[in-house]
């Protein structure tokens, strides 16, 4: 069935597990006839445009942010004051220029505005989402709670309990950028939130979607950019080590720690005879460690390329990465900082992935050095990976998810 061409604003706000996977999407909604156009942190407005894509920046540098001193992540309160007094007014601003002539606008991360905005230029508004935790249900607690092992009856409790506790503390930001476009202001904020349609870019067996979660919500399997083919020389050659080099990376996360957790990162490398590749990410990991003949510090890694020909995966738990690991039939030692990686360390050890994970901030090379003896000696572990990478290796949700969308706009029209 043909469509008519769709001009689509894509919203995410967070860290680059909440703009890369809206590449993919906005490569196949191109691909599609239609125009994706982005509206993102300023810090990844350059990156989006050698991507050949329209970005405007929402006005907020949050690889600058998470690397200054005064942030602290695992704190509730610094969550909800950034929520709070930086983000609401700045995406408001940024969202009502920025979605002048769009048809449909899709948000994710900690996307305050959008749904409102879509509200005031009269255009459906949809939310993406890479973990299930980040949807009400039974089967997994909000993402603020690190315990994974509760009953399904208090998982949906916590729910209950905190959604009207977020939706207090974030009522009055939304309200007056609300107020801003002329819009009532809302009692429930949070439920406004999600839009007219959850996306769930998740795979199905890696992370299901809850079997209560709300009619709304879709899943179409993780969304995967695909990188390009070439490795640098240097890397190349490092991945051709016999064994097989440790990959060590933590994304966007900055640990309160970096110097320290470096050095633990090689010492339990070098403790089991393997080299170690230490990608930098927003905590400049590759700044602390001296390269050696067993040691590489890289800027950054291709995934898709880099984590098959690796032994072993440490690494946040961030979605993409725990996602791309899983892909890559490679066992993962999972270092959870925040929120929903404590989902996905879960997961990991669940699947017989990877061994249980542990709290960055609990980490010391002995300890890691633990967890990684544990990956890659387990036999039945490393033929789990080999296995569960064959079913979900081939899978992309980016061209179920551009039915949606167009779905949505048909019957929105």
């Amino acid at each position: 069935m043909s469509h008519q061409p769709l001009n689509v604003l894509l919203a995410p706000h967070g860290t680059r597990g909440d703009v890369q996977p809206m590449v993919a999407l906005a490569e196949a909604l191109r691909a599609r006839g239609h125009v994706a156009r982005f509206v993102a942190p300023a810090n990844a407005i350059r990156w989006l445009r050698a991507r050949g894509f329209d970005a405007h920046s929402d006005g907020i540098d949050v690889e600058q942010l998470l690397r200054s001193a005064s942030a602290h992540l695992d704190s509730l309160r610094w969550q909800f004051r950034y929520l709070r007094d930086v983000l609401s007014p700045r995406l408001f601003q940024a969202l009502a220029t920025a979605s002048f002539g769009a048809d449909l606008i899709v948000g994710s991360g900690v996307q305050m505005a959008a749904a409102s905005v879509a509200e005031w230029r009269d255009v459906p508004y949809a939310s993406a989402v890479f973990c299930p935790c980040a949807i009400p249900s039974s089967a997994a607690p909000p993402p603020t709670v690190r315990t994974q092992a509760l009953p399904p009856f208090l998982n949906w409790l916590l729910w209950q309990i905190g959604e009207p506790i977020a939706g207090l503390a974030l009522r009055t930001p939304i309200n007056e950028g609300r107020a801003s476009l002329g819009l009532a202001p809302l009692d429930e904020p949070m439920r406004h939130l999600t839009g007219l349609r959850i996306l769930l870019a998740a795979d199905r067996d890696l992370a299901p979607i809850g079997d209560d979660a709300p009619r709304t919500a879709v899943q179409t399997d993780a969304w995967i950019w695909e990188q390009p083919d070439a490795l640098d020389p240097r890397l190349d050659a490092f991945l051709d080590l016999d064994p097989a080099p440790i990959y060590f990376g933590f994304g966007s996360m900055v640990p309160k720690d970096v110097a320290s957790l470096a050095s633990d990162a090689v010492s339990a490398a070098r403790a089991l005879g393997r080299g170690a590749i230490l990608a930098g990410g927003w905590a400049r990991l590759d700044r602390h460690v001296r390269e050696a003949d067993d040691v590489l510090a890289v800027e950054d890694v291709p995934h898709g390329l880099v984590l098959p020909r690796v032994a072993v995966a440490v690494h946040h738990g961030g979605a993409g990465t725990t996602t791309a690991a899983a892909r890559a039939g490679v066992p993962q030692v999972v270092l959870p900082h925040i929120l929903d990686q404590f989902y996905w360390a879960s997961r990991v050890e669940r699947l017989g992935l990877g061994p249980h994970g542990l709290p960055v901030d609990l980490v010391n090379a002995d300890v890691l050095t633990d967890r990684i003896a544990i990956a890659l000696g387990d036999p039945l572990m490393r033929e789990e990976t080999a296995t569960f990478a064959a079913t979900i290796g081939s899978r992309n949700g980016v061209d179920a998810a551009v039915d949606v969308l167009e779905e949505l706009q048909r019957s929105s029209s």
